[in-house]
Order: C-alpha cells, then sequence, then structure tokens
C-alpha cells in the first residue's frame, strides 16, 4: 500500500492523475546495468531488461487514469480499477483531516508464544510471523467503514517469539494528527512462500493503550502484553510492547 497527499480543488471538482505500476526489481537492475556500461562500457556478455508491451524499459507494469472528485463522491471513497497491461488497483481517496498533533510515531514490539498453525514435517517447522498495524477510516457520509494498513513489519522465519525491528511512523499517516483515541489494530500473519498469508489474530488498540503497555519487566514479560485473538475468541499469543511514543 501506497500513502500520498495531493491538491485537489474543489470547486473545479476535478483532478484527473494517472497511476503507473513499475516492477522495482526490474528498473533497479535496468539502471546498476547501464550504470555499469557507462562506467567500463559495453561489455559481451551485458544484459538489460527486455522492453515491456508498452515499449518502456523492463518496469513498467501498467498503468490507469483516475479522477479525484468521482472517488470522492463514491460510497467508501473506494473503487476497482482495471490496469491496461492486465491486473488491477484498488484506490482508495479521502479528504485530509487535520488534527494537533505532530511529529513521528516510535514503536518496538515482539512477539511472545504465537499458536504454532504450521508444525511441519515431524513437528520442526514454525510460523514465519510479521504484523500490519492499521488505522480506521469511517466514511462520515455513508457510514461505511474499514481498515488501512499504515505499517507492515518484516517476517521472522520459524518463530513463535518473534523480535521484530523497531519503527516510526508519521503521525499525520498514523492518525491524522488526532492520535490519543485513534482506533488502531494490530494484525499477526503468518508468510507463505506459496500461496495467500494466513491471517493468525488480531488486537484493536489505540495510541494511548500501546503507550499504556510499554512493559516495565523486560522483553520476555507477559505481565503487560497485548492478547491477540482469532475470530472465535481464542488468545492467539502476545503481543509486548517495548517503546511507544511520539516525538515531536
Amino acid at each position: 500500500m501506497t500513502i500520498f497527499t495531493l491538491e485537489h480543488d474543489e470547486s473545479k471538482d476535478w483532478t484527473p492523475l494517472r497511476i503507473t505500476i513499475h516492477d522495482g526489481i526490474a528498473e533497479n537492475a535496468f539502471h546498476r546495468a547501464k550504470e555499469n556500461i557507462s562506467r567500463n562500457g559495453s561489455q559481451p556478455n551485458t544484459v538489460l531488461p527486455l522492453p515491456s508491451r508498452s515499449g518502456r524499459e523492463g518496469t513498467k507494469m501498467g498503468e490507469v487514469d483516475v479522477e479525484v472528485g468521482g472517488i470522492l463522491r463514491m460510497d467508501g471513497q473506494e473503487t476497482k480499477l482495471a490496469l491496461n497491461e492486465g491486473g488491477s488497483l484498488f484506490v482508495h481517496i479521502t479528504k485530509s483531516q487535520q488534527g494537533s498533533d505532530t511529529g513521528m510515531f516510535t514503536c518496538h514490539i515482539r512477539g511472545l508464544d504465537i499458536k504454532n498453525i504450521e508444525s511441519g514435517l515431524l513437528g520442526l517447522g514454525a510460523i514465519d510471523p510479521y504484523f500490519e498495524l492499521s488505522k480506521k477510516f469511517v466514511d462520515p457520509d455513508h457510514g461505511i467503514s474499514r481498515w488501512h494498513v499504515v505499517y507492515r513489519s518484516e517476517h521472522i522465519l520459524n518463530s513463535i517469539n518473534p523480535y521484530w525491528n523497531p519503527f516510526e511512523i508519521d503521525v499525520d499517516r498514523l492518525c491524522n494528527g488526532d492520535c490519543p483515541g485513534k482506533e488502531l489494530k494490530i494484525a499477526v500473519w503468518d508468510h507463505e512462500n506459496w500461496g495467500e498469508d494466513r491471517w493468525l489474530a488480531e488486537v484493536e488498540v489505540s495510541v494511548a493503550e500501546l503507550q499504556k503497555s510499554v512493559t516495565k519487566g523486560g522483553n520476555a514479560s507477559r505481565d503487560n502484553a497485548l492478547r491477540v485473538e482469532d475470530e472465535n475468541g481464542e488468545v492467539m499469543g502476545l503481543l509486548v510492547v517495548l517503546k511507544a511514543g511520539v516525538i515531536a
């Protein structure tokens, strides 16, 4: 997911956009090859990425034209659009809601006793967990609500006690500058190399609750940990908050 801010003239109610999707891996490879050629000259075994169907340099996967005003008038302010070279793109546009809070939200979370749903051959395997932090969006005109992912951690291989990297995120992106009571959700997933990742459990929190949950007993303390539950209310593990705060 990519989030960005743009200017929209409400008096005209018409802001056209063109969104182009590129293959970042192919693009990086192309530019590295061009840099090598510029430094060392063309070599017999030099290979550049093949052009795409659109004639671009092997990185363009598709594009779509978007009109901001039209999406703002839709129920839920979201739509699914077809890319010109196959595939589709979900586009959500909402008016910016600026609160008084500014700065960066910094956080560090680890997991404990995450239920292993992937024991593998001879019971030796384990899940590859990661978490997503989402904020709740409510369309005030239509009463539609949904969760928008604002951060996704790295996945940790074969661990039921994952120790994820700390992260930071702008409070405007996290909570529209109105942090203390903003509804957030942390969902834990099992990464899959083949097929779709598997949702394990989640917990709804706020910035204030995360700050109150910071552990006082070390990174293995369960005393103040958040419980993540599945759809049946079964506790699937604990999240220990090592750090949570806003830096102006």
